[in-house]
């Protein structure tokens, strides 16, 4: 085996090492709210933990009546994330789609500034707009 050879194969092997999946961060367990008028259960997982600072990121929802339980399909979820000491939100709208059976899939949420983030929830059924919210904490 000559020297480039061998130098070749252990700088792939090396970069290989910090790939494996013992090694990969976990998805962060779901937190769950109920809705300011109680009205529905929320669990939200973002898909990455901690939160990153000023990059993209998406995250899924379960919604479901918190009178029995049943998945809520078919209703319009609007996502915010604001920031209250700062008085403004985020720098771009985020994409929310219905995959059935009371899951939601947020794409493109970003915070752009370290410190507390209020994520809020709004689901319209009908006539009628109910609100959860989940403190974020952003490094």
């Amino acid at each position: 085996m000559s020297d480039r050879t061998l130098m070749l194969t252990l700088t792939v092997a090396t970069s290989l090492v910090g790939c494996s999946p013992e090694e990969a961060s976990p998805m962060p367990e779901p937190q769950a709210v109920i809705s300011q008028a109680g009205g529905f259960h929320v669990q939200w997982q973002p898909s990455v933990a901690p939160l990153p600072l000023n990059e993209s990121f998406d995250a899924t929802l379960w919604l479901k009546t918190s009178a029995d339980g049943t998945p809520i399909e078919g209703a319009r979820v609007s996502i915010d994330c604001r920031m209250p000491a700062h008085r403004h939100g985020m720098l771009q709208e985020v994409e929310v789609t219905d995959e059935g059976q009371g899951r939601y899939r947020v794409l493109g949420l970003l915070c752009h500034m370290v410190g507390h983030w209020v994520l809020h929830v709004d689901l319209t059924r009908g006539a009628v707009t109910e609100r959860a919210q989940f403190d974020l904490i952003v490094e």
